[in-house]
């Protein structure tokens, strides 16, 4: 039997950035950021995932999947498998425009959504800082650590980490709400030709 790699790109976007999977999308983003109860998203609408030049030697770029949630949040989801110089700028880059696309001429800035980036990479983003393999980014007052927004919000999930921890920690692992969805990702490696067959059973 031939498994698929859900890492490709392709494979990716057709499985999370469809709109007639949307229910697998919501059920998906629901478990990353660990949504349960009143604050889960009930639904979403698929937007442009191009970026077009802000001015006339701006970049462009095509990001993965981008959705607004029932509750009005923008979320966009980006998978990378091999490291990239630059990704913590690259991911706020990413973000800052999508943030800032969401204000229109003459609307007021506290009309402005929550945006929330959701970067999962085959490799890890802070090796010398953590070992988690689920990091929460926002920004805080430096002593005492209030919030200076809730706008915005990045979760980062390593999936090489997250392999370790599933092989030496699995009864702990399966007590994470993405454990599933990470396990579906990592089971197959393309570029290794290498399945792991316990996740797959699993």
């Amino acid at each position: 039997m031939q498994y698929l790699d859900l890492k490709m790109d392709f494979m990716f976007k057709q499985l999370f950035g469809h709109p007639s999977r949307k229910s697998i999308t919501m059920a998906f983003l629901n478990a990353l950021l660990h949504r349960t109860g009143d604050d889960r998203i009930v639904d979403v609408q698929f937007e442009n995932t191009e970026l077009t030049k802000e001015t006339e030697d701006g970049k462009t770029g095509r990001l993965d999947v981008i959705v607004r949630t029932n509750r009005g949040e923008r979320i966009h989801v980006e998978i990378q498998i091999i490291p990239q110089y630059g990704m913590p700028e690259r991911l706020l880059y990413y973000w800052a425009r999508l943030f800032s696309s969401s204000l229109s001429k003459g609307e007021r800035y506290d009309t402005l959504p929550p945006t929330i980036m959701i970067a999962i990479l085959n490799y890890p983003l802070f090796p010398h800082e953590t070992d988690r393999f689920h990091t929460i980014f926002h920004i805080r007052e430096d002593e005492e650590q209030f919030l200076w927004s809730d706008h915005l919000e990045f979760h980062v999930l390593d999936l090489s980490q997250f392999m370790v921890k599933w092989k030496k920690y699995r009864r702990d692992v399966k007590q994470s709400p993405e454990w599933p969805w990470l396990t579906m990702l990592s089971a197959v490696d393309s570029r290794t030709k290498k399945i792991d067959e316990e996740m797959v059973r699993e």
